[in-house]
């Protein structure tokens, strides 16, 4: 089932143009939540603390300190599409990212293309144009505060590269995170 609501109807917002403070009310972090975990590679967790560990670690972070870089597709009765969680910083350079080595490893790319995101769209949205909206106006976003360029990072091989690359990003390396035991891929696309 599609949603009604093509991407030109679709509202792209900052998290903090529609939350006071950026602190999403509990409807909306539930509906960030549902969608995080829907469209998770991880869907079992062992326990309370593992599942907490995980939305730490991909989504809490941007929600707390990244609001202004925080994107959010909405229909036009307001409901949550899909969401970009972005940050402007490089990550292998800024102590809150430590805990994903990954970063270090491409330490020379993160200085070129410091933003970074990942983004999520709902099922029933996807292949409405709402995801390729959501990285449109992150890179916009991006362009007006002066990043030098945008990276995304993910598994090799993974089906969302297809949708990087029609977004306009470009391969630029290649590491292997042992923590995960996978081969990562970085790809780049220059700021404004």
């Amino acid at each position: 089932m599609r949603v009604a609501a093509p991407v030109s109807r679709a509202r792209i917002v900052r998290l903090v143009d529609v939350a006071p403070g950026g602190v999403p009310d509990k409807d909306l972090e539930d509906a960030i939540e549902g969608l995080f975990f829907a469209a998770s590679n991880t869907q079992d967790f062992s326990s309370e603390a593992e599942r907490t560990a995980h939305r730490s670690r991909w989504l809490t972070r941007y929600l707390e300190h990244y609001g202004h870089a925080f994107f959010l597709a909405l229909s036009p009765e307001g409901e949550l599409l899909g969401y970009l969680a972005g940050a402007l910083d490089d990550p292998a350079r800024t102590p809150l990212f430590s805990d994903l080595d990954y970063f270090q490893q491409f330490a020379a790319l993160c200085a070129e293309y410091p933003a970074q995101f990942h983004v999520n769209v709902l099922d029933a949205a996807r292949g409405s144009g709402i995801g390729r909206a959501l990285v449109d106006e992150f890179a916009a976003f991006c362009a007006q505060s002066g990043a030098r360029g945008i990276h995304v990072i993910t598994a090799l091989g993974a089906p969302n590269t297809r949708f990087y690359e029609a977004c306009g990003f470009s391969e630029l390396g290649r590491s292997y995170w042992e923590a995960e035991g996978r081969m990562l891929v970085f790809l780049g696309k220059p700021g404004g």
